[in-house]
């Protein structure tokens, strides 16, 4: 086992969980993904203030924008004489919060405020000036977001801590039998085992990504026990179980049968919704008519992609690549079968700077990829468009999602439009 310096590396031959090493990076030109503008608008009715320069201050400007949200969004444009005089960082931040505030028509009930990497750099008194804004403005809550991708390669990501200060406002509201899926930017989908097993016992679901209003919002926090789909959304979740002392169920979109019929065993009776048979059948079809084409796959698009490759692979599909820069912990299991199974296949970076000139398929087979970013290392337009598992799970999820695989096979997208757009489920106008 090894870290590769370069950009793909046989699985047989990677070091779990880091198959490759840092160095200079590339970004693809893929943007399904939500990044913490999106993330913060979750919050309905919450305004959103950046605190940074102006040239760092564009693509957070842009994405507002593109979603159709600038009335939600403000900045505070950092200078030179900024970090230059002690104390002063401070006291802009408080000042320039309080001058948007001010502004405003009415001031929101939530502000996200997000401080950046010189705040860190400067060792600002982050304390100091939240205290100071709630003094000042009492009847608002305010989220502690940070915009901080420097810090990304160590510890939590700006995104998990994000959603943390936005579960820290949740309100203990009592238990009343419901159960809160949160964690996920993606709705529950009625295919769904989660939500039909619950729903069929008679439970009450609220979903953290589909809330329309703050009461729905703070709502959240009536529930009697809460379930986490989303790996990047467990710090927050946690975190929430840990201060209202409700029981967490982690259950991320899986291919293993054995971890569904686990995982909905603790809400519920599988039997009801065991689809085994239905599920076999259905892959059985949709190997017929792929064929021996060849499938690629990358991180973004299911929170478990070594789940689905070893689906994929035990039921004898053809699949070459997959695109991801580390390993989850807890695909550990996956990641072992695939090595003593299905030794050659590669693992491919998506950050690695020789990302920009990709080595695509050549010859007139089809590629399948499935996920955005492995459409375009492919350079195909027959793609599954799915990030997070598309609010998938369970039986019904994996019925869904090998009708989606069926549907992108025959019918092509035009990549070179649906790739820039950023944002996926977001209103987007680029």
């Amino acid at each position: 086992m090894q870290t590769s310096s370069e950009d793909r590396i046989r699985i047989a031959d990677a070091s779990f969980p880091k198959p490759f090493t840092g160095g200079l990076e590339f970004n693809a030109p893929a943007h399904g993904t939500w990044n913490i503008v999106h993330i913060g608008f979750k919050i309905p009715g919450a305004h959103q203030i950046y605190i940074c320069a102006d040239n760092c201050m564009r693509g957070v400007v842009m994405t507002a924008a593109e979603m159709g949200e600038l009335s939600r969004f403000s900045s505070v444009i950092l200078e030179e004489d900024d970090m230059v005089f002690a104390g002063r960082l401070e006291e802009s931040t408080i000042e320039g919060v309080t001058d948007v505030l001010n502004s405003l028509p009415e001031v929101p009930p939530v502000v996200i405020v997000f401080p950046v990497c010189v705040h860190k750099f400067m060792g600002c008194d982050i304390n100091f000036i939240y205290d100071e804004l709630s003094k000042r403005f009492p009847d608002v809550k305010f989220v502690r977001g940070f915009m901080d991708p420097v810090m990304q390669k160590r510890g939590t990501t700006p995104d998990q801590r994000l959603r943390k200060a936005m579960f820290d406002i949740i309100p203990d509201g009592g238990k009343d039998g419901s159960v809160t899926v949160m964690g996920c930017d993606m709705p529950l989908s009625k295919d769904n085992d989660i939500r039909k097993l619950l729903e069929a016992q008679g439970v009450t679901v609220r979903d953290e990504a589909a809330c329309k209003t703050l009461e729905d919002y703070y709502d959240l926090g009536k529930c009697s026990s809460v379930i986490c789909s989303y790996p990047a959304g467990v710090l927050g979740t946690t975190a929430f179980c840990k201060r209202t002392g409700r029981p967490m169920v982690y259950m991320p979109f899986t291919f293993s049968y054995d971890e569904i019929d686990d995982a909905l065993g603790q809400i519920g009776t599988v039997p009801v919704f065991n689809g085994r048979v239905s599920c076999e059948r259905n892959t059985a079809g949709l190997k017929t008519l792929l064929g021996d084409n060849e499938i690629a796959l990358d991180y973004t698009a299911v929170p478990r992609p070594l789940s689905l490759a070893r689906f994929l692979i035990s039921h004898g599909f053809n699949l070459k690549r997959i695109y991801l820069d580390a390993i989850d912990p807890d695909e550990k299991n996956d990641f072992d079968w695939l090595v003593s199974n299905a030794p050659d296949l590669m693992l491919c970076a998506t950050m690695h700077v020789k990302g920009r000139r990709p080595v695509r398929g050549q010859g007139d087979q089809k590629i399948l990829a499935i996920g955005q970013k492995a459409a375009w290392f492919e350079g195909t337009e027959y793609f599954v468009n799915m990030i997070e598992g598309g609010g998938l799970y369970g039986y019904a999820g994996i019925k869904a999602f090998l009708k989606l695989m069926e549907d992108a096979f025959l019918v092509p997208k035009d990549t070179e439009d649906i790739i820039p757009r950023k944002g996926l489920g977001c209103s987007c106008v680029i």
